[in-house]
């Protein structure tokens, strides 16, 4: 298991971050190579997404909202092409903005857990800074 923590200042309200972290849009506008993406219901949707490799097959994402608590925390859940990914949110005031801190927990199964370690960690990292990102983009 590979886990990415850190913290992250927003100049925006917690309950403006709250909304934007479980907002489908906003999660799927971060994914790389995303081609689309179905909303279920507020608390789960699906997206496709096509890694850019010659004759990668197109992957199917589902996202979960496991725990609101509105403004204060999220638990998201992310499961497909063999990568099982939680992701929990605790927001706090801070001044005129919000202090974030987040924890993400991945296991990779079938021919994805051959590629963990350290390149797996950089990966998730750069990852979580783009999702993070998105958010700040949306304030």
């Amino acid at each position: 298991m590979t886990v990415v923590e850190g913290q992250r200042r927003f100049a925006a309200p917690p309950e403006r971050v709250f909304a934007l972290l479980v907002d489908p849009d906003v999660v799927a506008s971060a994914l790389p190579a995303v081609r689309g993406h179905t909303v279920i219901d507020a608390d789960h949707w699906i997206a496709k997404v096509k890694p850019p490799l010659p004759l990668a097959p197109s992957i199917t994402i589902r996202f979960d909202v496991l725990d609101r608590r509105p403004p204060e925390h999220a638990a998201l859940h992310a499961h497909g092409g063999g990568a099982d990914v939680t992701s929990t949110f605790e927001l706090t005031p801070d001044g005129d903005g919000t202090l974030m801190r987040y924890r993400t927990e991945i296991k990779l199964s079938g021919l994805l857990s051959h590629v963990g370690g350290p390149g797996l960690h950089a990966v998730a990292q750069r990852q979580a800074a783009r999702t993070l990102d998105a958010v700040e983009a949306s304030v």
